[in-house]
Formats: C-alpha cells, sequence, structure tokens
C-alpha cells in the first residue's frame, strides 16, 4: 500500500467514513450508521423522555419516603437495600409507566412507614407463616401512602397487574389456579383502601375476594384500623393468619399451602436481616396451589374449558420460594444466543434440510383441511349460484343459501415440553432445539398457535431448597427438594421470529441439570389450561425418568418423583381435554404416557413428532 493510500484511508470525517478513490467507505463499527435523521432524532428523544421518567421517578421516591440520601437504581442486576432502591418494571418503551410509578410508591412506603427492629420482634419463627407477615406489613405501607397521597392507590393496582402479567397469573379462571398470597395482597390492599369490589376483575381472584371476606372480614377491618400504629398492626396480622391458616382443611394441607407460597413480591423490607429471594421479582413459579381446597363446597364455581377437577397432590414440596419461571432469553446474554442460533444452523444444515421436507408435507396436509369447504341448501347465507333457477321458477324458495364452514383444527393450541435434564446434553438438545424450531414455523404459518417450554432444576442434589432443609433441622421425609426452574422458550402468542434465538439457550451445558416430570408436566398443562383455543394438544420429549438425587436421597419413597408424574399424567388423561403424547429419546415412555413413541436414534426425533403431530391433527 502506498504513501497516498494509506494516508487517505486515514482520513475520517465526523460521521466515522473515510473517503477513498473518491468513494465513501461506510464504517461498519457504528451501529448507527445507517439510521436516518427521523431514525435517529426518534431514538433521541426516546432516550430523553426514558431518562426523564427515571429522574421522575426517583425523584418522587425520594419525596414519599421523606429520604433524600436514598440511592434509586434501574439495574436488575442490583438489590434492594436501606439505602438503595430498584426499580425493574420500567420498561424501555415506557408501556409500563403506571406500574413503574405503583413500583416507586410501594417501596418508598416501605422506607418511609416501616420499622425493621417492630417487624422483627413481631415476626413469627414459622418461615411460612413468617412470609405472610411480611407480605401484609408491605400493604400497611403501601396503604398510607395511597391513603396520603390520591392516585397511588390505582398505581399500586397497575403494579400488581403487572407482575401477575410476569407471573402468568392475571387471566387464571380459578382460585386454585391462582397462590394464595396473590389472594391475601389484593384483598387486604382493597381493604385497607376502603375498596368494596375487587381491584382484579377475574374470576379466579373474585373468588378469593369471596371466600376471604366472608369469612374474616372482622379481622381485615381490625388491621384496617391500626394502620397508623405498626405494632398494633402486627398484631392484629398475626390473629388473622391464625384464623386464615386454622380455616384450611387440616394441619397437613396448612403446612402444605404455606410451605408453597412464594415470598412476597414487593421489595425485602428495608433494614431486616430476614431470608431475602436472591431470585428477579417474578421468577417464583406459580402452578396449580393447594388453595383449591378451600374451594371445594363451590360447585357453581366457574372453570376453564375441560378441567373437572384439580390434580391429586400424592407428594409435597418442602418449599416452592426458590423455585422460577422464567423466559429463555433472561438466562443468556442476547449476542450468546444468536452465535448460538447460527452455530447451531450450520451444524445441524443437512439435517434440517431432511426435516424441512417432512414439515413441509405436513405443512401442505394442513393447509389443505383450510381451503373452502361450504355448506349447502341453507335458510341465510351467500346465494348458491347453483340454485338461481330455481329461485327464478319459485320465488317462494328459502334453500339457496351457502356458508363457508370454520376448518375443523384452526382453534389449535400446541405445546412442547422438552426435558432440558443433563442427560439430553449434546445431540438430543441440538436435535430438539432444530425440531421445535422448524416444527413452531410450519405450524404458525397454518393458524396453529405454538408454545416451545424446557424444564430443569436451578441445581444439582437439592440447591437452595436442600439448604433451607437443613437449617429447618433436617425432617424426615421433606418431598420434593431441590429448585425447578420452568423456562418458556416461546409463548403461543409471541411470533416465531422473535424467539428464534430464545430457543438457542437450552444448548447452554450450564442449564441442563436434574429432571422433576410431574410438576412440569402439571405447569404446562395449567398453560394450556388457560388458553381460549378449543383444542389443546401437549408433547413431552424427554429421555429418561424423573430423577433429582436430593429428593430420592430423603424420602423413603424412592418413587416419589415416578408416582407423582403418573398421577398427574392420569389426572390430564381422565379430567381435561388435553391430548397428551411423549416422545422417548432411547427410553420407553409407554408405561407412562397412553400415547407414545420411543426413537433410538436422535435424528428418528423429528420424524416421530411429525408423524405423531399428523396423527393428532388428522384425527
Amino acid at each position: 500500500m502506498t504513501t497516498d493510500v494509506r494516508s487517505t484511508l486515514q482520513k475520517r470525517d465526523e460521521t466515522g467514513t473515510v473517503r477513498h478513490g473518491g468513494e465513501w467507505l461506510a464504517i461498519w463499527s457504528d451501529p448507527d450508521s445507517l439510521k436516518s435523521e427521523a431514525d435517529k432524532r426518534k431514538a433521541r428523544e426516546s432516550n430523553e423522555a426514558l431518562n426523564h421518567l427515571r429522574a421522575s421517578l426517583a425523584a418522587a421516591v425520594r419525596s414519599v419516603s421523606q429520604r433524600r440520601d436514598i440511592e434509586v437504581a434501574f439495574d436488575k442486576r442490583q438489590t434492594d437495600s436501606a439505602d438503595r432502591v430498584v426499580l425493574r418494571t420500567l420498561a424501555s418503551d415506557m408501556s409500563n409507566i403506571d406500574a413503574a410509578r405503583g413500583e416507586a410508591d410501594a417501596k418508598a412506603g416501605v422506607l418511609r412507614h416501616h420499622d425493621a427492629d417492630i417487624h422483627r420482634a413481631l415476626s413469627p419463627a414459622d418461615v411460612s407463616t413468617a412470609r405472610f407477615f411480611t407480605l401484609l406489613e408491605h400493604q400497611r405501607c403501601a396503604a398510607l401512602v395511597a391513603l396520603s397521597l390520591p392516585g397511588s392507590g390505582a398505581n399500586l393496582v397497575a403494579f400488581h397487574h403487572d407482575e401477575l402479567d410476569r407471573k402468568d397469573l392475571l387471566n387464571a379462571h380459578l382460585a386454585s389456579l391462582i397462590p394464595l398470597s396473590e389472594g391475601v395482597r389484593m384483598v387486604c390492599r382493597d381493604t385497607f383502601l376502603g375498596a368494596a369490589d375487587p381491584s382484579i376483575q377475574t374470576a379466579g381472584f373474585r373468588m378469593w375476594d369471596r371466600w376471604l371476606r366472608e369469612r374474616f372480614q372482622p379481622d381485615l377491618m381490625a388491621m384496617r384500623a391500626v394502620l397508623h400504629d405498626q405494632r398494633a398492626f402486627g398484631a392484629a396480622a398475626l390473629t388473622f393468619l391464625d384464623h386464615l391458616f386454622d380455616a384450611l382443611p387440616s394441619k397437613g394441607e396448612r403446612q402444605r399451602l404455606t410451605a408453597s407460597t412464594p415470598s412476597d413480591a414487593d421489595m425485602p423490607v428495608a433494614g431486616d436481616d430476614s431470608r431475602r429471594r436472591e431470585s428477579e421479582e417474578g421468577d417464583t413459579v406459580h402452578e396449580i396451589d393447594p388453595g383449591e381446597l378451600l374451594f371445594a363446597e363451590e360447585e357453581e364455581t366457574e372453570r376453564p374449558s375441560g378441567i373437572t377437577t384439580a390434580p391429586p397432590r400424592p407428594y409435597r414440596m418442602f418449599t416452592q420460594a426458590h423455585d422460577k419461571v422464567v423466559r429463555a432469553e433472561e438466562l443468556s446474554d442476547a449476542g450468546d444466543l444468536h452465535a448460538a442460533r447460527k452455530q447451531l444452523d450450520e451444524k445441524l444444515a443437512e439435517y434440517r434440510q431432511d426435516l424441512a421436507r417432512l414439515v413441509a408435507r405436513l405443512q401442505r396436509r394442513l393447509m389443505a383441511q383450510q381451503m373452502r369447504r361450504w355448506d349447502f341448501d341453507l335458510d341465510e347465507g351467500l346465494i348458491d349460484g347453483s340454485k338461481l333457477d330455481r329461485i327464478v321458477l319459485n320465488p317462494g324458495f328459502s334453500s339457496a343459501f351457502k356458508q363457508e364452514a370454520s376448518s375443523a383444527f384452526r382453534d389449535t393450541v400446541v405445546t412442547l415440553l422438552i426435558d432440558n435434564s443433563g442427560s439430553m446434553r449434546g445431540k438430543s438438545v441440538e436435535t430438539a432445539c432444530v425440531v421445535a424450531d422448524i416444527l413452531a414455523a410450519a405450524l404458525e404459518r397454518c393458524s396453529v398457535a405454538t408454545e416451545i417450554l424446557g424444564f430443569t432444576t436451578s441445581a444439582w442434589k437439592g440447591g437452595k431448597s436442600a439448604s433451607d432443609w437443613a437449617r429447618a433441622g433436617r425432617p424426615e421425609n421433606p418431598g420434593r427438594l431441590n429448585d425447578l426452574l420452568h423456562i418458556v422458550y416461546k409463548d403461543a402468542d409471541r411470533p416465531l421470529r422473535r424467539a428464534r434465538d430464545s430457543i438457542c439457550a437450552m444448548l447452554s451445558p450450564s442449564l441442563l441439570k436434574e429432571n422433576i416430570d410431574g410438576e412440569a408436566l402439571q405447569w404446562a398443562a395449567g398453560r394450556l389450561l388457560r388458553r381460549p383455543e378449543e383444542r389443546k394438544l401437549l408433547f413431552v420429549i424427554s429421555d429418561g425418568a424423573p430423577v433429582d438425587q436430593a429428593t430420592l436421597d430423603r424420602n423413603d419413597d424412592k418413587m416419589i418423583l415416578d408416582g407423582h408424574l403418573r398421577d398427574t399424567i392420569k389426572w390430564i388423561d381422565e379430567n381435561t381435554l388435553i391430548e397428551l403424547s411423549a416422545i422417548g429419546i432411547k427410553h420407553d415412555v409407554s408405561s407412562h404416557y397412553r400415547s407414545s413413541v420411543r426413537v433410538d436414534a436422535v435424528t428418528e426425533l423429528g420424524d416421530a413428532l411429525i408423524h405423531m403431530l399428523d396423527r393428532r391433527l388428522s384425527e
């Protein structure tokens, strides 16, 4: 390279480009280099608005809490403390401003009205009861803010709505699908603010509102009367909790229900040295709660389509405080996911082509079912041209109309539940990833909603659940003793184009640990039952029986996980309209699932799933 050319290439202007031979060469390291001025201006305005809103929220926290020294952060990697408040609900597009304000008000209220020493002195020794006690204290502090600042009450409700939406609980049609803690949170907040009707107008929350108010209205009003006195409120709250737990069917059910109740989703009480959740807000897994026992007498209550009774719970969980439901994109960096997608496409390109041919055939069959089919000889609709002569000859002829019939399979949702245990590492999980991707694309083109889920545990041999069990004195037969990790790779309403990289999160070797199939199947079924589609198909892909070493080692019943899986399958088959099928990878699952197939080579997985799906949709 000559000196003249070298010097020319070194000449850059303020836009980050260089001039060479009269031509402009773009410097691609600048991601904004090709944006129009209008796009850049719009981005700047959006950032300015977002920063202004953050500044307003921070000022509101300091004003309401009367703490000018408090640090307000918007980084989910940080945690709340006595000197710092972390706000996580503010969306980049500012779509949930009211929820962000509600979170700021709730946390500022705790800082202003909560005394950590009084709370510690009154807090019960039982961990589960203490969680409810803390929840009630948070509601007291939030109510005091709302009563002094008109408008804050609506923000607090919006914050609760946002949290429930993240946990997939907002549209639950049964109280049995909503944890007791969320029902108590809503009813106490509404009572403290003087609201007569439930602030969340869904069937499930209305059931909780009716049940709690009918039985505990005097206790609720007693707490409301002493909101300004933390010590008196604490005594009233303990009385309410005693009456609440006494109303549960039995002592055993009380222990099971409260043990499965998650920690309060609000900020940990500033200054408290009590147990704090290390997981992100909203990550706790919320499944079909044992609270359905509370409504056994209410046969007339509304139930979602296809469900008749709640599933049996033949085994208990020592705690669900550390269980998580997360979106796949929360597990890995976006750049890592994109790189994993590219690597997977290159590695399995040939297999993808072979599988695409099978999927194309399935898609043609499904599209053929969508071709127009008409019902004739009707009294209304569109005029049938083939019968115009009859109308002319006989003006009173009425059966001269036709209507297009809807496709039989269009109102359908398909869930793929993929085992993410350690034994799936390598070729098995890679193939499952490709199969799920291609199959979801084909079904999406045919207007069939598709959901891709995965299940594993957060740790090997127990994790935080086992640590809690050890601190509790190692009681015998503790039940399930590991931290569930349930993953949403693609939900049914999300287009595949926005989830293709997220699906590749399952390729991370550090993700794949142990598998507790029964609760995962119960979780997937619960999500399906909340879907509006009439037909619901659930396919399980697994390579072995449920295994969790901590649970098997600490319980006398060595079939505890296997038994729960069998009971859950039986419940789904006998009491719901979910069509359940399974594919075992080098593992025979026919002893568990009535509709199943075994594949002995990973490359057979795609063929088996496509043929099974084809058979189901053709029925």
